[in-house]
C-alpha cells in the first residue's frame, strides 16, 4: 500500500495527538492505530522526533474529509495535545493525511 502523507502542526517542543472515535459504514476502513502510526511518522519527518499518538482502536472510514480525533504526547515533556488527522485524496486503500496539533497542551 502506498501512502502519501503531509503533516501540518504547531510545534511546542514536539507534538501530541488524542483519542479518536469513528463510526463504521460500508466504506473501506483502516484501523485507527494505523492512522496514528502514519501521523507519528509524518510528524517525525517534520520535527525530527517521533511523538506518541493515540487515535483509539476503532475502524476509520477511508473517505475524503474523514476527521480522526487523536491525542499526541510529547515524548520529552509528557504534555498532551489535542490533534486531528484529516484524510484526503482517498483512492481505495491509498490516502493522504493532514495532521493538526493544538498549540497549547491540555490541562
Amino acid at each position: 500500500m502506498k501512502r502519501t502523507i503531509t503533516a501540518t502542526a504547531a510545534v511546542l517542543g514536539i507534538l501530541v495527538l488524542g483519542a479518536c472515535s469513528v463510526t463504521a459504514s460500508a466504506n473501506r476502513t483502516v484501523g485507527a492505530e494505523q492512522i496514528a502510526e502514519e501521523a507519528e511518522g509524518a510528524l517525525e519527518e517534520q520535527v525530527g522526533q517521533r511523538p506518541d499518538i493515540d487515535c483509539g482502536d476503532d475502524q476509520v472510514d477511508l473517505v475524503d474529509g474523514e476527521v480522526v480525533d487523536c491525542e499526541l504526547t510529547d515524548p520529552t515533556t509528557g504534555d498532551e495535545y489535542d490533534t486531528t488527522v484529516t484524510l484526503s485524496d482517498v483512492d481505495g486503500t491509498n490516502f493522504n493525511i493532514d495532521v493538526q496539533v493544538a498549540q497549547e497542551a491540555n490541562d
